[in-house]
């Protein structure tokens, strides 16, 4: 409303007719539209930890007689834990790589394909690439992700791992 009101006010305008239905649904639709992003973020942030903690699961039963050897000689459990959680620190890294990886090239595929639509309607809009912080972000999530999922995984199998 204000936008228009200034508008109205410019030499030559004569009327100027807002639709503020249409602003409304679409603030609306852009509402439910990130609370759909962050649900499916969620998802696959807790399928990613689900992932890693399975492979790091599957990991500590393939290495279970040797951690059983390490407790017998006076291995501690955070000395039996570390090379799980650099492994799951590790895959968090490389989730979070192949994400920004896929994300360029989706936004790199999807600018090139409605550049010649907007060369149509003579726009200038260009689609931006995510910039360094983000990248940062999500690879500090990857890496938290990954890291979470290996902890529990020990937390929860390293304590049934017991010498006879």
């Amino acid at each position: 409303q204000q936008l228009s009101s200034v508008i109205e006010n410019l030499d030559g305008v004569d009327s100027v007719q807002v639709d503020m239905l249409w602003m409304e649904r679409l603030k609306k639709l852009l509402e439910i539209s990130k609370k759909l992003v962050l649900a499916i973020s969620l998802t696959l942030v807790i399928g990613g930890i689900i992932v890693i903690g399975n492979t790091i699961r599957l990991s500590i039963q393939g290495r279970r007689e040797e951690i059983i050897v390490t407790k017998l000689v006076g291995g501690t459990d955070s000395y039996i834990r570390r090379p799980f959680l650099y492994s799951g620190l590790l895959l968090g890294f490389f989730g979070a790589f192949l994400s920004v990886f896929l994300l360029i090239i989706g936004i790199i595929w999807i600018d090139r394909s409605i550049a010649p639509l907007l060369e149509l309607y003579q726009s200038n809009f260009k689609i931006q690439s995510i910039d360094f912080t983000t990248i940062i972000w999500i690879f500090c999530a990857g890496m938290f992700t990954g890291l979470l999922g290996a902890w529990l995984a020990v937390l929860q199998h390293l304590r049934s791992i017991e010498p006879k």
